[in-house]
């Protein structure tokens, strides 16, 4: 069983995950024997979830076996109780805290490369997972043989050796292991791929799952077009003022490119400048239908701090109540007509003059108002949901204020009663 050795070098500190299976150990085995001068420091990682009974065993026969063969090996014991409680799938949340383990490692260690097992028939499995989950559009479809981490590379040197080539290696050098019960789980999605679809398309002598790496192969080369051209337009037409936290871009630049190019292009710029990562393709589809839409101003929340806004012809990613362009106090201290965002507000002669100032702004956290013709306040965004107003109008909707900083009209969904002929609140333009 040969390793692709090309991703490190003899000066490099490599360090090997080791879960005690078949596929790492026989790597592991590799690294100690035939490869042993290929690398200047060799150290075992090794992740016990917590799971299984098994776990406690298999750290120890880890431990033994590295202290044979004088290795240095570092366990983590994951907490995944979060997710055993929520009783919901522990998968992904182990997937997070043991990459992020690996990270600290990686830099206490001050190590080059990171080595995992991942094997051809992982790399199948993947590719099918992707492509059938709906997961295969923005990522690389299947496992890349090296990728870059912070500080480190990890390097995969099995993923063009099968699983039977690893099993036959295992045999002929009696090399131990464990096999977690689990992998035969197939309520496991992976596991199903893995037992039972793959080798239900293996029967069909017509169909090949191999075939699947030139599926790969094809969508990977796309892939790096989108990204060079995502380069491309970021490059020429995205504005991102650091001090502000602002983005901007053209707005009918942006419409006119295709679907997932602009996907490509907001996950470069949402995850680069706000660490927002893993919007939906349904919420992009959402939103980039909004921004096709004849309205000249509107805003849509990304979160409770980020929203986009469009406005004068442009794409604007900014905080909430960023800015006095877009979100502004207005103080009226007389009667008349005043515009503010996308509504027109009348204030009566007849007003009191006991009210004025008026303050005139968005919404606020704890906002709250008197009740019309009963005791007793109403939260603001209780307000909104009852009236089912978008997140994004939110936003817009002007509070009034009087001298005494309390609340005397909501948009044109509330004014205390015995105010309600003398300001007059309308939306303002199309919608």
């Amino acid at each position: 069983m040969q390793l692709n050795s090309s991703g490190w070098h003899r000066d490099d500190h490599l360090v090997v995950a080791v879960s005690t299976g078949i596929d790492s150990m026989c790597l592991l085995y590799q690294l100690l024997n035939e490869y042993k001068g290929s690398y200047r420091r060799l150290t075992c990682l090794h992740v016990n979830h917590g799971v299984r009974l098994a776990s406690e065993e298999e750290g120890q026969f880890l431990t033994a076996y590295c202290k044979r063969h004088h290795i240095d090996l570092h366990i983590k014991k994951l907490d995944l109780s979060h997710s055993l409680d929520r009783n919901i799938s522990i998968q992904n949340e182990a997937r997070i805290k043991r990459y992020q383990w690996f990270d600290e490692m990686m830099v206490a260690l001050e190590a080059d490369v990171l080595l995992t097992a991942h094997h051809l028939d992982d790399q199948l499995e993947t590719i099918m997972y992707r492509v059938f989950s709906g997961k295969s559009t923005r990522n690389r479809l299947g496992i890349d043989e090296l990728s870059k981490r912070e500080g480190y590379y990890i390097y995969r040197p099995l993923l063009t050796v099968s699983k039977n080539e690893i099993q036959q290696f295992q045999v002929e050098n009696e090399i131990p292991y464990y096999e977690d019960a689990s992998n035969q789980d197939n309520k496991y999605v992976r596991n199903d791929i893995r037992n039972r679809i793959i080798p239900a398309i293996d029967e069909n002598e017509q169909l090949k799952v191999s075939h699947l790496l030139k599926l790969k192969h094809w969508h990977d080369e796309q892939y790096d077009i989108l990204q060079r051209k995502a380069t491309q337009f970021i490059t020429e037409f995205v504005k991102f003022d650091e001090q502000l936290m602002k983005l901007e871009m053209p707005r009918q630049v942006f419409n006119d490119l295709p679907e997932h190019l602009k996907m490509v292009i907001f996950d470069r710029v949402l995850s680069k400048h706000f660490k927002l990562f893993n919007i939906s393709d349904r919420t992009y589809d959402d939103w980039f239908q909004q921004f096709k839409s004849k309205k000249a101003q509107f805003s849509i929340n990304l979160t409770e701090k980020w929203i986009i806004q469009i406005a004068y012809g442009k794409l604007i990613i900014m905080a909430k109540n960023n800015g006095d362009t877009y979100f502004r106090v207005q103080i009226i201290d007389k009667p008349g007509n005043y515009i503010f965002d996308k509504y027109l507000l009348e204030i009566h002669s007849n007003l009191p003059k006991s009210l004025f100032p008026l303050t005139v702004r968005t919404r606020k956290s704890g906002d709250t108002f008197k009740l019309n013709g009963r005791d007793g306040y109403k939260k603001v965004n209780r307000l909104f949901i009852d009236q089912k107003v978008p997140q994004w109008f939110r936003d817009q909707m002007p509070v009034i204020l009087d001298k005494q900083q309390r609340i005397i009209a909501v948009g044109d969904l509330y004014q205390q009663q015995q105010l309600k002929q003398w300001i007059i609140i309308s939306k303002n333009g199309d919608e």
